[in-house]
């Protein structure tokens, strides 16, 4: 049986991955983190690969507001997604636009979703800069 996502489950995580892209642009970190990951009684858990793994919505927005700062806008690419019941995993790319110009600064990341009461929410995402491949 394969675990590839179901083409509703890709639907849903790319509806999500666009509102993270549009809270992004609008530099609303506080929104981004909302609508992006599960709600912080579940204990969103996120690492940027160069320190400690931040817990909470608090914690995860104080880092978007440092990205939002420093660039104007992300493109989310997904590479991979699976799925099994109420979790999904997300294997891919996000692309940022520096402000003031420059090149895209390239990410990868994996993200674990989970379904939550009113849709795919991300429970856990892991980031680092460079190439996917």
């Amino acid at each position: 049986m394969s675990n590839i996502a179901s083409d509703a489950v890709k639907s849903v995580i790319k509806e999500r991955s666009d509102i993270f892209e549009r809270n992004f642009a609008s530099g609303d970190a506080a929104a981004l983190v909302r609508d992006y990951y599960v709600a912080d009684a579940l204990d969103p858990v996120v690492s940027a690969g160069d320190g400690p793994a931040l817990v909470g919505h608090a914690a995860i927005t104080e880092l978007f507001e440092a990205f939002v700062g420093a660039f104007e806008k992300a493109r989310q690419v997904p590479r991979f997604i699976r799925a099994e019941g109420d979790m999904a995993y997300e294997i891919s790319n996000s692309y940022l636009t520096p402000k003031g110009g420059g090149d895209e600064v390239e990410y990868r990341y994996v993200a674990t979703w989970r379904r939550c009461e009113d849709t795919w929410r991300v429970d856990s995402d892991f980031f680092a800069p460079g190439p996917l491949v």
